[in-house]
């Protein structure tokens, strides 16, 4: 009996399919790093970054090995099928080829911790303002492994994302990564307080291309994205998490009045600039020139201009603080609530 064409065609496509499914499940192939046990050589990095009240400078050594390896053909390669994003970022962040450098790199923050007497939410700031010091650079459509980001010391923001993350957990600290597709941006996240709590993941983001506040939210958030189109894939099993998150909150709300304090003033200040241009130019007319109440009026605008001006800067200096000086959390706060610089009733 001869088969029918129609069962043929089927078979044939029922074979195609079993062939397909074999080579996907071959090519399930994770980022790997290949070390060649046989280079010994070794590289200094150097370590140079603003925190608290001073500097932190210092030097690693670190093997090349992993680091070529890094950078050899295919150690990025991409799965095809099956890949979980979390899975792929923690093997980026995790290939064991990388445990020396996450050795030297703790080892010099734990005696820096040790020496000033750190917290543990200052142990947080000092890893992410080191990461944050990085040099933010493009680096194309593959992630960097974070040895690669270490030693070269650049990196995009997913770069410099999954080292922080890596640092934060090998730590001991709930970490992860946000990923915000429709802006093509990555930043980290460390487990938090609900202050700075980022549209209800339990996680507050940490901005790595720049200096930032742990939890405050880069403007291009602000500016182009939905706050939910997010994705968080955390990043190991750590479980620490940062407390300051209240320091935080009054620290961005302060900044918020600030900014609208200043709005305020400068729009009372341009109104009253136009008042004492007219006052001055009727003052100027010889005719005025013995009007006592416009000459009391004229002073009186003019002292309350300049008052004005000063309080402006008041204000320009508490944002200058704030927006300077992310890596030195504790101080920004205290100097804002012993100087009473929150706003009350009686303003600024």
């Amino acid at each position: 009996m001869k088969t029918p064409r129609i069962l043929l065609f089927s078979l044939l496509i029922l074979l195609l399919l079993a062939a397909g499914i074999g080579l996907a499940a071959d090519q399930i192939a994770y980022p790997s790093i290949p070390v060649n046990q046989s280079d010994t050589s070794t590289t200094a990095v150097h370590l140079d970054f603003p925190f608290m009240e001073g500097r932190v400078t210092g030097d690693i050594m670190l093997d090349l090995a992993p680091y070529n390896g890094a950078k050899s053909a295919g150690a990025k390669s991409m799965p095809l099928f099956g890949c979980s994003p979390e899975r792929y970022y923690s093997v980026i962040a995790y290939d064991p080829a990388q445990d020396q450098m996450y050795a030297e790199l703790l080892g010099f923050f734990d005696a820096y911790s040790e020496d000033h007497s750190l917290t543990g939410d200052e142990y947080i700031e000092l890893l992410t303002t080191y990461v944050q010091n990085i040099p933010y650079k493009t680096s194309g459509r593959e992630i960097k492994f974070p040895i690669e980001t270490v030693i070269e010391e650049w990196g995009d923001c997913d770069d410099k994302s999954i080292l922080l993350a890596g640092l934060l957990d090998k730590k001991g600290y709930d970490a992860g990564v946000f990923l915000f597709k429709k802006d093509n941006h990555m930043a980290a996240g460390v487990k938090g307080g609900y202050q700075t709590d980022y549209e209800n993941s339990g996680y507050s983001l940490i901005e790595t291309t720049r200096y930032a506040y742990i939890g405050e939210v880069p403007e291009l958030l602000h500016e182009k994205s939905d706050h939910g189109n997010y994705a968080f894939y955390r990043i190991g099993d750590g479980t620490d998490v940062y407390t300051a998150s209240w320091q935080i909150q009054t620290i961005l709300d302060v900044r918020d009045t600030a900014y609208a304090a200043l709005d305020l003033l400068y729009q009372a200040l341009n109104g009253l600039g136009r008042t004492i241009g007219s006052e001055k130019t009727m003052l100027d007319d010889p005719e005025n020139a013995s009007n006592t109440t416009l000459r009391s009026a004229y002073d009186l605008h003019l002292d309350e201009y300049n008052e004005g001006i000063e309080a402006g800067n008041r204000i320009r200096s508490v944002l200058h603080m704030i927006n300077s000086e992310p890596y030195n959390r504790e101080n920004v706060y205290q100097t804002i609530v012993s100087g009473r610089l929150i706003q009350s009733r009686d303003g600024w």
